[in-house]
C-alpha cells in the first residue's frame, strides 16, 4: 500500500511492525508473493543491483489494492483466527488510516454473538456433561474477545 517494496524489505517491515502479532517466515513470503503475482494483484519486476543479484521489486495493482481493502473490511469468521487475522486487520486499519474500523469491530462481535447463541442452543440439548463444558468453555473464549473488542472499539473512537 506504500508503494514498490522488494520481498527482503517487506519481510524486514512486516517483522518490525507485526512480529510480535505474526511470525511470517521469509521463504512464505516470497510463495505468498509469487501466488499474489500469478493472481495478478501484485507485479513484479526485476531490478537489476551493481555487485549483487538483481531482485524482484513488487507493486500493488489496482486488483490487489481492492481484494486487500475487502479482506480488510471482513469479520473473521474463526475464533483461532482472530489472534492473527484480527489483530491484522486492526493494525492495517490503524497504519493506514482508514475509516471504518468500528463497523469491522460491530460486525466480528455480531459474528461472535450468534455463535455463542448457537452454543446456548447446543448446549440445552446435550445430555453430555462433557460436551456442556466444552461449549461454555467456547461461549467464555467469545464473550472474553468480545469484551476485547468494545476495547478496540471504545481506542478507534
Amino acid at each position: 500500500m506504500d508503494g514498490p517494496c522488494h520481498a527482503y524489505g517487506l519481510h524486514q517491515a512486516f517483522e518490525r511492525e507485526l512480529g510480535r502479532v505474526w511470525r511470517l517466515g521469509r521463504s512464505k513470503l516470497y510463495a505468498q508473493l509469487k501466488q499474489l503475482a500469478q493472481a495478478g494483484q501484485v507485479t513484479a519486476q526485476t531490478e537489476v543491483q551493481a555487485n549483487r543479484p538483481p531482485r524482484q521489486v513488487y507493486q500493488l495493482t489496482p486488483a490487489g489494492r481492492e481484494a486487500f481493502l475487502e479482506w480488510l473490511h471482513q469479520p473473521t469468521p474463526h475464533l483461532r483466527h482472530v489472534r492473527l487475522e484480527f489483530l491484522a486487520r486492526l493494525y492495517f486499519f490503524r497504519r493506514l488510516g482508514l475509516e471504518g474500523l468500528e463497523a469491522l469491530v460491530a460486525r466480528q462481535k455480531a459474528l461472535l454473538q450468534a455463535r455463542i447463541t448457537a452454543f446456548d442452543a447446543a448446549a440445552a440439548d446435550s445430555d453430555d456433561e462433557f460436551e456442556r463444558l466444552v461449549f461454555t468453555f467456547r461461549q467464555g473464549q467469545m464473550a472474553a474477545v468480545i469484551d476485547w473488542l468494545e476495547q478496540c472499539r471504545e481506542a478507534s473512537s
